[in-house]
């Protein structure tokens, strides 16, 4: 077998290496050329607002690499595509298309498909990442079959709505509607309880003094006529509900003055209330400052005609931070970077040092190359606010455009220790060619928090009120609050004088309602005719005590199977029968509040647009679950407290047996 000779495979085998090393060597050299060629093109093709083209066919944010134009799938049946799309364009929000697959995983769960329903939700909450809507339903389906799931959407939810002005403003004015309702109409409800347990009070007062022109017979009717017919005069039930509580001041006790007198205050603030929900609504009118509209841009899906609509508006109010920066939200979703960084400079000049500018200004002038000067904003924005963790992001895809690796690391780190979440989302979202969009932050919520409570947005002409209440004669104005304010003072004027005339006093024996002229006296009792007769029926006191004892029983049993019944039916009337008017009232304002759910009464402030009867809201097992602890606390307060004045009862009515004792030796010598 023949063999090579040493001395020429050494040469043979160090030329091979030396070849191999200039080809790998090659290779590198044009693999950075090609990468610097191809942050150039983007470049280029980003420069000169070349991309003003709808968003669908250009990506929606910048990225440190290369822009590709994706073409957006033609099947809205797909699922799948759509999120790929959104991927593969870097397009972070599609507003349109998660509220299209959300609707139809509402329809198929109406089916009973759990499964393909949650799927259609958790990818129209991943095509847009602001949309609350679907964790809330998610969160409903999940809430007793799978708590962690259900958990986890909350979260969520709590997430969107720390960061989103919108949803923050929302939830505060359907909180503060919803109280505002509830409270109304729990001390409405109130009210007319407290009428209907003293309606014999006014009935009496009334039949007497008719009974002084009119037969008793004709009296007696006319008095429930006039109980009657203010309630179907077409006034509503707060006027003659506060006329016949005022006619029934002298008679009631401190709790349920308490009422009245709340229930009229309540009454006569219900214009600056619906000013203040009218005030809090400001944000989201495009024609009203100083915000118009530029709260809900965040949401909105980029439209040519509302890029020009905010330049309009952006060369009228040059000094409105608010406007410049939505000017320059939406010419840089249109890739517009031209305009974009002009009104993100003039934003800058009118909030100087604002971190979420400074890091946008710093996108939109990396995105035409200027990277040192676009590193320098990221600086600034860090230095003005350490916990920025889209600075440090944005900061890290510099680093990697100028190969410095570490450094990028350092500042990803940093990114991803302050917000983990954000990077992950972002990570996720890097395109075909390995580069990450770039961070851009809105408006942060406390700029605009601040200016709308310092009383900075414009007031309306007149207050626009929700829709359950246009309709209201309590809330058409200045002018109900005048006339509910007479109306309660002439009232108590009235009763008090009628009180004088006419006192009122109940029978001693049955409850019954007597005044002078009807009551009967019999010893320290005053006896209605009805209990004077059993009485005068009686040869002795104690077959009198007896009698007038069954006489109660008769008189009391229809009373008390009415009250069971009311009790039962209605949270907080048990309490309200025993005189305990606070507890009463708590119970009816929560009754009232899970009403508006159950009645389907729409919140006046939607930060998302109904597409149908969702499960977002309050989950049908904890609503249930509200209403009958709800029932249970009134039923069992009300059974306590008549147990409690049965007791009573009982030992009042009970004979007091004495026995003489017998006298003691020493007690005979003292009477001695």
């Amino acid at each position: 077998m023949e063999r090579h000779a040493p001395g020429r495979a050494a040469p043979t085998r160090a030329f091979l290496g030396l070849l191999l090393t200039g080809v790998l060597l090659a290779l590198g050299l044009v693999a950075i050329a090609r990468s610097e060629t191809v942050a150039d093109t983007r470049l280029a093709a980003l420069d000169g607002g070349a991309g003003r083209r709808l968003a669908r066919a250009t990506p929606d944010r910048g990225s440190a690499g290369r822009a590709i134009a994706v073409t957006p799938p033609d099947n809205l049946q797909d699922l799948q595509a759509w999120l790929a799309y959104k991927s593969r364009s870097h397009v972070l929000t599609l507003p349109q298309e998660s509220r299209l697959f959300y609707r139809r995983g509402l329809l198929v769960r109406e089916s009973g498909g759990l499964e393909e329903a949650s799927r259609l939700a958790r990818g129209a909450a991943a095509l847009d990442p602001g949309f609350v809507a679907p964790h809330l339903t998610l969160a409903s389906w999940y809430l007793l079959r799978d708590p962690s799931q259900a958990l986890l959407h909350y979260a969520a939810v709590i997430e969107i709505a720390r960061r989103n002005f919108v949803l923050q403003l929302s939830l505060l004015a359907n909180l503060l509607y919803a109280g505002l309702q509830a409270v109304l109409l729990g001390l409405l409800a109130a009210g007319l309880l407290i009428v209907f347990l003293r309606v014999g009070e006014l009935h009496h007062a009334w039949r007497e003094r008719l009974g002084l022109l009119l037969s008793l017979e004709t009296g007696n009717w006319w008095a429930w006529a006039l109980l009657v017919l203010p309630y179907l005069a077409g006034v509503g039930p707060v006027l003659p509900t506060i006329f016949f509580l005022g006619l029934l001041w002298p008679l009631l006790r401190a709790g349920e003055r308490a009422v009245f007198v709340t229930l009229v205050l309540a009454l006569a603030l219900v214009p600056w209330t619906a000013g203040m929900l009218d005030r809090l609504a400001s944000p989201l009118r495009a024609d009203q400052g100083p915000f118009y509209g530029v709260s809900l841009l965040e949401a909105e899906s980029y439209s040519e005609e509302r890029v020009n609509q905010m330049a309009a508006l952006a060369q009228q109010q040059p000094d409105n931070p608010f406007v410049q920066f939505g000017l320059a939200w939406t010419a840089r979703r249109g890739n517009d970077i031209a305009t974009a960084e002009a009104a993100y400079r003039r934003a800058l000049e009118l909030w100087p040092g604002d971190v979420r500018v400074l890091n946008n200004l710093g996108n939109t002038v990396a995105m035409q190359g200027r990277h040192d000067e676009a590193l320098e904003l990221y600086q600034q924005a860090i230095r003005a606010d350490g916990t920025n963790a889209a600075a440090y992001f944005n900061a890290s895809q510099i680093y990697t455009q100028r190969f410095d690796y570490r450094a990028a690391n350092e500042a990803l780190s940093t990114a991803s220790s302050l917000n983990f979440e954000m990077v992950k989302n972002y990570q996720s979202e890097a395109g075909a060619d390995g580069f990450m969009p770039l961070v851009d932050e809105w408006i942060a919520p406390q700029a605009f928090w601040s200016i709308l409570l310092r009383g900075g947005a414009e007031k309306a002409a007149r207050p626009v009120l929700p829709a359950s209440w246009r309709a209201r004669i309590e809330f058409s104005g200045w002018w109900f609050s005048v006339v509910a304010l007479l109306l309660a003072a002439a009232a108590v004027a009235l009763g008090t004088a009628q009180h004088r005339a006419m006192p009122l006093r109940h029978c001693t024996n049955c409850g019954r309602v007597v005044c002078r002229r009807c009551a009967e006296r019999r010893r320290e009792l005053a006896l209605c005719p009805v209990c004077s007769g059993v009485e005068a029926r009686a040869e002795s006191s104690e077959f009198a005590h007896v009698l007038l004892q069954e006489q109660r029983r008769r008189a009391q049993r229809l009373a008390h199977l009415m009250r069971a019944g009311l009790a039962t039916l209605v949270p907080g009337f048990g309490v309200l029968v025993f005189r305990r008017t606070f507890a009463g009232v708590i119970l009816l304002v929560c009754a009232m509040a899970l009403s508006g759910g159950w009645l389907g009464v729409p919140a006046p402030f939607a930060y998302e647009p109904r597409l149908a009867s969702s499960d977002a809201g309050v989950p049908l097992p904890l609503a249930i679950a509200a209403w009958v602890g709800l029932y249970l606390i009134s039923i069992v307060a009300y059974l306590a407290l008549r147990a409690r004045a049965e007791l009573r009862a009982a030992k009042l009515a009970a004979p007091t047996r004495s026995r003489s004792a017998q006298a003691s030796r020493s007690a005979t010598a003292t009477a001695a």
